[in-house]
């Protein structure tokens, strides 16, 4: 098949150029002249919108996903997305942005607790029964 098809080019090389130009009456017959300006002004139209309407948007959806908090382990301030994870650059705490800040990331099975009260006491190590008893309250589960 494409040894006919170099045959015939060989035998009008020139044909090309007519094709293109009884394409082009065909199209400008059945759409007209108005059709295609037309046609062409609405895609200039939507090259020049277009980055102008994307940059409008890409700012909005930073807006709302942009978080701005501190680090929960060293108080370093941080900026991220939301549900993003990233680690601390003073600390090296692997953290998550959330709608509220910043969270630190713990693995499955580790429960991560936060010191609320604290008494301070001297504890004698030197004997190896003593005893230091602790007040656990369980804190209501955070909702996800």
């Amino acid at each position: 098949m494409n040894q006919n098809f170099n045959q015939l080019q060989g035998r009008f090389p020139q044909l090309g150029c007519w094709v293109f130009l009884l394409i082009s009456f065909w199209v400008v017959g059945a759409i007209g002249i108005t059709g295609i300006i037309k046609s062409i002004f609405a895609l200039v139209l939507f090259l020049l919108l277009a980055p102008v309407l994307g940059f409008w948007a890409l700012q909005f959806w930073v807006k709302r996903n942009l978080v701005e908090g501190s680090c929960p382990v060293c108080n370093q301030p941080l900026t991220g997305l939301k549900k993003m994870k990233i680690p601390c650059p003073s600390c090296g705490t692997e953290v998550m942005a959330t709608e509220d800040g910043f969270e630190r990331v713990s693995a499955d099975g580790v429960i991560d607790v936060q010191v609320v009260d604290t008494q301070t006491s001297v504890v004698d190590v030197s004997d190896t029964a003593t005893t230091i008893d602790v007040e656990v309250q369980r804190l209501p589960e955070a909702e996800v």
